[in-house]
């Protein structure tokens, strides 16, 4: 009985390390493979990210079935706090306007929405970073 009890205690401990250590991995990692673990591990929260949009999109990629050419960004975000984040965000089928600010609904790396937003939906505290 002792036994058993320390190898379950045992699993709790390695599965604690296992999320904190993929939790820590995650937060500035834009690979797929972050968005993917961010999306199923309980210790990310959602959160709101704030951004501006530039010409500048890190590449391009067709949709498997419509062949419609999709751009992907990878940029520095921010909190309503002001934080930054680096986060990587996809444009179907056009690729965005410059100069235009979004708001990012994210769970990590795991993009869930994103839409514009004008000047005066921007929390004090990112404006000025932006």
């Amino acid at each position: 009985m002792k036994r058993f009890c320390k190898s379950i205690i045992a699993t709790i401990i390695v599965l604690a390390v296992i999320i904190i250590g993929l939790r820590i991995y995650t937060y500035n990692n834009t690979s797929s493979a972050a968005a993917i673990v961010d999306r199923f591990n309980p210790l990310v929260k959602t959160e709101v990210l704030y951004t501006k949009t530039t010409n500048k999109y890190d590449y391009k990629f067709p949709d498997a079935v419509s062949k419609i050419e999709n751009f992907a960004y990878v940029q520095s975000c921010y909190t309503k706090n002001g934080d930054i984040r680096k986060l990587e965000y996809i444009s179907f089928g056009k690729q965005l306007i410059p100069e235009k600010f979004l708001k990012i609904t994210a769970k990590g790396q795991s993009v869930l929405d994103w839409e514009e937003v004008n000047e005066q939906q921007l929390p004090e505290k990112v404006l000025p970073l932006l």
